[in-house]
């Protein structure tokens, strides 16, 4: 059986809003958690109970994955895995400066996956001395909310150009 083409003409264009607004609301959450203070998030203090460099999976479309390495503290108290992705995967620094023990103070938006990673991790300080700062983490969300938006007027960009074969 054939399926009319007005209806795939119109299947085409609601799979496609579907997505650019999948997108769209990506972005807009990126975009509100760039803008966020540190006065309304979660901050919390305590003792580094075991850090490290750990690999994280991250899955591409369901069936290809790739890997990249991440950050990772435990603070004693805390029900959370706090980490920090950096796209050059240099922790240098973080190994040098936190030490097993250290008194920290870190700013983060809780999650609700306690086993995995928490990657919403905003600023770390040491004694008064920030070691990760806010605008590094918002940044990449800001950037990551360009890259959603871009993409979700690419996808109606390309349901048009993909229907206009059918105007006459």
């Amino acid at each position: 059986m054939r399926i009319p083409l007005i209806y795939r003409r119109i299947g085409n264009y609601l799979g496609a809003l579907f997505l650019a607004a999948c997108c769209f609301f990506g972005s807009f959450l990126m975009f509100l958690t760039s803008g966020s203070e540190l006065s309304q998030i979660d901050v919390y203090n305590g003792k580094v109970i075991e850090k490290g460099i750990t690999i994280k999976n991250n899955s591409v479309g369901g069936k290809d994955s790739f890997k990249s390495e991440i950050f990772y503290l435990k603070i004693s108290g805390l029900n959370q895995i706090l980490a920090t992705y950096k796209p050059s995967q240099d922790y240098s620094f973080f190994e040098k400066n936190i030490k097993v023990g250290d008194n920290l103070k870190v700013y983060f938006q809780k999650s609700y996956d306690t086993i995995k990673p928490n990657l919403n991790l905003f600023q770390i300080e040491k004694e008064g001395i920030v070691l990760l700062k806010k605008e590094e983490f918002q940044n990449k969300e800001r950037i990551g909310g360009y890259i959603a938006l871009f993409g979700g007027f690419l996808l109606i960009g390309i349901a048009i150009y993909e229907d206009k074969k059918y105007w006459k």
